[in-house]
């Protein structure tokens, strides 16, 4: 009989946990990715002086100059450009290979090369090869009349105005960036403002770290490997610099704790406006620290010549420079760059944001 009692409860449970697993709400889809902010801000058919993309025939290949007007990095991976708006085979997709290329920072540029051939004078596939991403679609001032991009499905985000026949050696883009009347501009100036203006001169900030993290991948990392803790580093300013030589250190007396390698500038520039992260797991090698840092308090700096601070901070509950974040919470700027700092929480609406903006 109690064989019969210790079934029945079993199956009890089994029927009643089956109506739990049935009953729990499908989770949300994440919102749509908001490219508004993405401007088409400048543009050229035949770039012969001084071309910004030479390809492997010798001739400088087309391009046109994306703007993010907004105050968030947006990833316009999936996003589709034309120079024939409203024929749908016409439309290349941005490649979703490389967050790292296709993600435009908050008031910065991204220039698609267009129309590139190989040695043997055929177009180079739409895709991203060094860096750089390549669009299947040359420009002509003879037969195209506009450029046009479009969200992931298909919905305009914005168009060119009417470049038919520019003149060789010329761009045509926005007066200011992002704004609304256009011109043939005085200079080409493809990844920076159209008012010639020089760029910003920025440095480099920790923008964000993780002092003990159970359960965040890291953006490139081994996803299988054990999660490490990092330090974000950030770009203020609007044109690249490299961090190769610098030093990183989790005590502010020795900073020269851990200094970044030379050998591989690919992995060390720090974009305008972008970010740099830093795994402190001990690897000793790379990006990869000789430290890693304590849970309960310490500090976080780098070093641009090893002696002195170039930016840096204690971190504990109370008490330091910056507030102290609890497992798989964060401490970062309140924006990127932005002087007063907070805590990113991994079960709070502001969450850590390895690698991207402080959102």
């Amino acid at each position: 009989m109690k064989k019969y009692i210790l079934l029945s409860f079993v199956i009890a449970l089994i029927v009643i946990t089956g109506c739990v697993k049935d009953q729990q709400p499908t989770p949300a889809s994440p919102p749509p990715v908001d490219y508004s902010s993405i401007k088409i801000n400048e543009l050229i058919t035949k770039d012969i002086t001084d071309p910004y993309y030479v390809d492997e025939t010798g001739k400088g290949a087309d391009w046109v100059e994306l703007y993010n007007n907004g105050n968030k990095a947006i990833d316009i991976a999936g996003m589709y450009i034309t120079d024939a708006p409203g024929d749908e085979n016409s439309y290349e997709q941005i490649p979703d290979t490389d967050a790292g290329v296709t993600t435009i920072p908050p008031k910065g540029f991204l220039v698609l090369i267009c129309g590139a051939k190989d040695g043997s004078g055929n177009h180079y596939p739409t895709g991203i090869k060094d860096g750089k991403i390549f669009i299947d679609m040359g420009l002509s001032s003879s037969k195209d009349h506009f450029v046009a991009i479009y969200s992931s499905d298909k919905k305009e985000i914005d168009k060119s105005d009417d470049f038919g026949g520019l003149e060789d050696d010329k761009s045509f883009g926005r007066k200011t960036d992002g704004g609304t009347p256009w011109e043939v501009l005085e200079q080409k100036t493809p990844g920076k403002s159209n008012n010639g203006t020089e760029p910003v001169q920025g440095t480099l900030v920790i923008n964000e770290f993780m002092s003990s993290n159970n359960s965040w991948s890291i953006p490139g990392e081994d996803p299988s490997a054990t999660f490490p803790d990092w330090i974000e580093i950030y770009n203020t300013g609007d044109t690249p610099i490299d961090m190769a030589g610098w030093y990183v250190t989790d005590d502010l007396d020795t900073p020269d704790k851990y200094q970044i390698p030379s050998d591989d500038p690919n992995s060390t520039v720090v974009p305008p406006h972008g970010f740099l992260l830093i795994i402190c797991d001990k690897l000793d090698t790379g990006l990869h620290t000789n430290f890693k840092l304590s849970s309960g308090g310490e500090a976080v700096g780098i070093s641009e010549n090893g002696t002195e601070i170039s930016d840096g901070y204690t971190y504990c509950p109370t008490g330091c420079d910056v507030p102290g974040p609890e497992s798989d919470n964060s401490c970062g700027r309140d924006g990127d760059g932005n002087p007063n700092w907070v805590i990113f929480q991994k079960d709070g609406q502001r969450k850590p944001t390895p690698g991207a903006s402080n959102d």
